[in-house]
């Protein structure tokens, strides 16, 4: 009960003196009322600068944060494509037996050097969760070349352990890349969500132009009813300026933001879609290499190459179809599943040295040649297909969001430049009325 008579007689002292402050505002002269009015719609101005600038700010660093987390994604799928293209060197490499081509072992060591490259750099744009995965994943990329290097020493002195150490490795290697998916999703929503802030960061400019329109409009109107005079210029041409500044200034924040947008929804999907086919498309040759290394026992890698292939032509036909990006892909892709279907057939049929020279050099056979299979050239095409339209999609994405950030730039001056050009509008328009009363 005290409690709530205590606020009742804060409530009643605060409107009295409300009350008492309206009624000295009325009874107080012109030049006074003039210039509590120029000291409104002056701060007010000055509040559209302060307020623009922070609005077109923050949605400039929502932008370039969006910006930095697909950067990031894109580098993070590079990884895992660098990661499963290099244990798909590795499995065929070892399916040849013996000493394995020195072009083989150069290009699987440039693509582990690049995924360990990649790692680094990565490690840099990460959030702090993300950083302690792409570490685990560093850590276990060096086991795996261990691995492989323990499956090579045995398979050029033909002891069949080597089988095992490459199965390792291939297990190494899906653990890895597991690792990689969960920081390429976590990144996918640092991009949602900066390009979320970026939609809601124009409500302070909108809320301070239109105070600032309100204190014009009200103040010409009183200027107008009170000193008999239609137009004070300086306040009708800040009023034009504010009215320009929304529109410009929404116009321009829009398109900002929607050419991010744009640049998220297209080139970027596009590009997500293109790296899943392409890593999946690998790890799907590289299946089809460790079917045939577990000659009779390989059934386990053979429907993991059934799932990789369905994630690739998944993928490749969402992008195809929504993008018009990576239609050539599918086709080669297609020619390569054809392929593989033949080595499949040889293998089960029991003839697995044919089934081998075709999955790893392509066959001179004239049964085979007459089928069109070679799985080597297929997959090469499917390889530099995919490749060329991940480049060219990352590369669009990344020039979106620079455009969008280059808008925002000149915006936020001239905003803040326009809102004080209103201030000293104001400032003049009022200070006519007051020479009057001098």
């Amino acid at each position: 009960m005290a409690t709530l008579t205590r606020s009742t007689g804060r409530f009643a002292g605060s409107a009295a003196t409300w009350i008492r402050q309206t009624v000295a505002l009325r009874s107080a002269d012109s030049p006074t009322k003039l210039r509590l009015a120029m000291v409104v719609t002056v701060l007010a101005a000055l509040l559209l600068s302060i307020a623009g600038w922070y609005s077109i700010d923050r949605r400039d660093t929502a932008i370039g944060d969006a910006a930095r987390a697909a950067e990031q994604l894109i580098q993070v799928q590079d990884v895992r494509v660098q990661v499963v293209q290099a244990d798909s060197i590795a499995s065929n490499a070892y399916l040849v037996g013996g000493q394995e081509a020195a072009d083989q072992r150069a290009e699987y060591d440039s693509r582990i050097a690049a995924a360990a490259a990649g790692l680094l750099v990565a490690v840099q744009g990460a959030t702090s969760v993300d950083a302690t995965e792409l570490e685990s994943v560093n850590q276990r990329l060096a086991v795996y070349v261990g691995l492989v290097e323990q499956a090579r020493a045995n398979n050029r002195q033909g002891f069949p352990v080597g089988a095992a150490y490459q199965r390792q490795a291939r297990a190494i290697a899906s653990v890895l890349v597991d690792s990689l998916r969960t920081v390429e999703q976590s990144t996918r929503q640092r991009v949602d969500d900066s390009m979320a802030r970026a939609h809601r960061a124009s409500w302070t400019l909108i809320v301070a132009g239109l105070l600032v329109l309100v204190a014009l409009v009200v103040g010409s109107w009183w200027l107008a009813v009170r000193w008999r005079r239609l137009v004070n210029v300086p306040l009708a041409i800040a009023g034009v300026i504010v009215v320009l500044v929304l529109t410009v200034g929404l116009g321009v924040n829009g398109r900002a933001v929607s050419k991010a947008g744009d640049a998220v929804r297209g080139p970027l999907s596009a590009a997500d879609l293109v790296a899943q086919a392409r890593a999946a498309g690998f790890d799907a040759r590289s299946s089809e290499a460790l079917t045939l290394i577990n000659r009779g026992n390989g059934a386990a890698y053979e429907t993991g190459w059934q799932l990789s292939s369905s994630i690739v032509a998944e993928a490749l036909l969402r992008s195809c179809d929504s993008y018009g990006v990576g239609c050539g892909a599918v086709l080669s892709y297609e020619a390569y599943a054809d392929s593989h279907a033949m080595v499949r057939s040889l293998d089960d049929a029991g003839d697995w040295d044919r089934a081998v020279e075709l999955a790893t050099a392509g066959s001179l056979d004239a049964l085979v040649q007459q089928s069109g299979s070679n799985p080597p050239a297929d997959f090469d095409a499917f390889a530099v297909a995919s490749s060329d339209e991940l480049v060219e999609q990352s590369t669009t994405a990344s020039q979106a969001f620079d455009d969008a950030d280059a808008q925002l730039l000149v915006l936020r001056w001239i905003v803040v430049a326009a809102g004080l050009a209103i201030a000293a509008l104001a400032f003049t328009g009022y200070e006519r009325r007051l020479r009057e009363y001098r």
